[in-house]
């Protein structure tokens, strides 16, 4: 007699086979084709209910030195981003407009469109002006001192160049599907501007490997931080767990919960994650769980990672989730998974450690700083596509290719074993000092760059080397 579930598995893992042969295809195209098109066609054919955990507690808003006097504002800056509501950068903007002012700093956000972290924002006192096209971001810029841009679109960047006033460049990512064309803007951006700031020595590496030399020094490096969570008690952490062991459909009793928290995307490395978690269990892991949650960008590498989750024996042990409570989610935990390929300075990461857990990362940008925040707990395995500050398009497409087979599978599989050990004989949290201090931190080194751009106007300044202590705003491990 035909064993039903493994011929369940075998049809499973034809299809990862399928969906594997999706994405090699995919990958020969330009991002820009992928992006704008490809996930959007496949968005439409294959987008499906995603099992979601809702919050079980209010949280608190993510302000920086909201319980201090605000001093009196030297200068107006405009932080200036795309949508506000995807990826890590909101975030990041919505902790800086909090904590600018505390270091006299007042923030205007200008961003593309509205949104929820828009209205959040305006409810804490901050303003911020939605702007949809170059007229309306020139009249936007009107009154301000500064434009900071953290990644923004094509019209706000002109309109803060034509402007004439001093900027401010962030650097959030090692942006492999930069084209000519657009290194050359970055590049005439970063000579324009007074300062760049990188969130991390590898995002600051990276770009500088494309820029001339005389403009390197321009750039500094100001960590992300995260506010610190609440304290919760052990009630609360309980009832977390009971709400995602409801969502799941299955007990979790002692299991050590790996939980990551990003978007199925290709950047974040999905289904090789699904895939080295599932070996791990082949091999060495025992008694834990995985719980992927996120938004779907990228619904072939969502259906992917579900296939080859599918095929496998332990497929009751990993979880996709849709876009789910943050905090809900790491209260429920045990410790972070983020297997990316690659990243400027992951947010959830360092909320994760925020919460006291430990932390297994693959050696993108923040990584190597993240673990060695807590390398009594936090573990860093090497990159599936090699040297984190090298990445590029064709690396990642080299590895996708291999997702069931990745470099670093055997390294993170013992990475989750020692991890779910070291739980288990300790599961106490413990909040590491540098990430009690790293929001503050960030916004006194992004208030500094600014406050720097503005004070000496004369864009072809000299601002010095890394070496320089006065442009590191992470000297103290901020």
């Amino acid at each position: 007699m035909t064993d039903p579930g493994r011929a369940a598995r075998r049809r499973a893992l034809l299809a990862a086979s399928g969906y594997g042969a999706v994405v090699t295809l995919t990958d020969l195209l330009t991002p820009r084709m992928r992006y704008a098109y490809v996930h959007r066609i496949t968005a439409a054919i294959m987008h499906g209910p995603l099992p979601v955990l809702s919050s079980t507690a209010a949280m608190a808003s993510p302000r920086a030195g909201a319980e201090s006097p605000e001093p009196i504002a030297r200068i107006t800056c405009a932080p200036a981003t795309d949508g506000l509501d995807v990826g890590g950068i909101g975030s990041v903007i919505e902790m800086l407009a909090g904590g600018l002012p505390s270091a006299g700093v007042r923030p205007v956000v200008v961003c593309r469109g509205d949104g929820v972290r828009a209205a959040r924002l305006r409810t804490a006192g901050i303003e911020v002006r939605p702007v949809a096209t170059a007229g309306e971001a020139a009249a936007a810029l009107r009154d301000v001192d500064v434009v900071a841009l953290h990644s923004a679109p094509g019209y706000l960047e002109e309109a803060a160049v034509d402007s004439g006033l001093p900027l401010v460049i962030a650097m959030h990512n090692t942006e492999i599907h930069f084209t000519r064309g657009r290194w050359a803007t970055f590049r005439a951006l970063l000579h324009r501007a007074a300062v760049g700031v990188a969130v991390s020595e590898t995002v600051r590496d990276f770009h500088a490997r494309h820029v001339p030399a005389e403009d390197v020094p321009r750039m500094r490096v100001v960590e992300n931080g995260a506010p610190e969570a609440p304290p919760a008690t052990g009630a609360e952490r309980a009832a977390a767990r009971d709400a995602l062991s409801g969502v799941l459909g299955v007990p979790l009793g002692d299991d050590v919960v790996f939980v990551c928290l990003a978007r199925y995307d290709s950047q974040k490395n999905v289904a090789g994650t699904v895939a080295s978690f599932l070996h791990a269990l082949d091999t060495r892991l025992t008694g834990a769980r995985f719980v992927y949650a996120g938004d779907p960008s990228d619904w072939v590498e969502l259906r992917r990672a579900d296939a080859i989750r599918r095929s496998s024996p332990h497929a009751g042990r990993v979880h996709l989730l849709g876009s789910s409570d943050a905090r809900t989610l790491l209260l429920a935990a045990d410790a972070f998974l983020l297997n990316s390929f690659f990243e400027g300075w992951a947010v959830a990461a360092t909320e994760a450690a925020a919460t006291g857990l430990p932390l297994v990362l693959s050696d993108v940008g923040g990584g190597a700083e993240l673990v060695a925040f807590d390398p009594a707990r936090s573990v860093l395995v090497p990159n599936a596509t090699g040297e984190a500050a090298a990445v590029s398009d064709a690396r990642v497409a080299s590895a996708r290719r291999h997702s069931r087979r990745q470099s670093n599978r055997d390294a993170l599989a013992d990475a989750l074993a020692v991890t779910a050990h070291r739980v288990r004989a300790d599961p106490v949290r413990r909040v590491p000092p540098g990430i009690r201090s790293g929001i503050a931190d960030m916004v006194q080194g992004h208030a500094a760059a600014m406050t720097h751009a503005f004070g000496i106007r004369d864009v072809g300044a000299d601002l010095g080397t890394r070496a320089d202590p006065g442009t590191r705003a992470d000297e103290n491990g901020g």
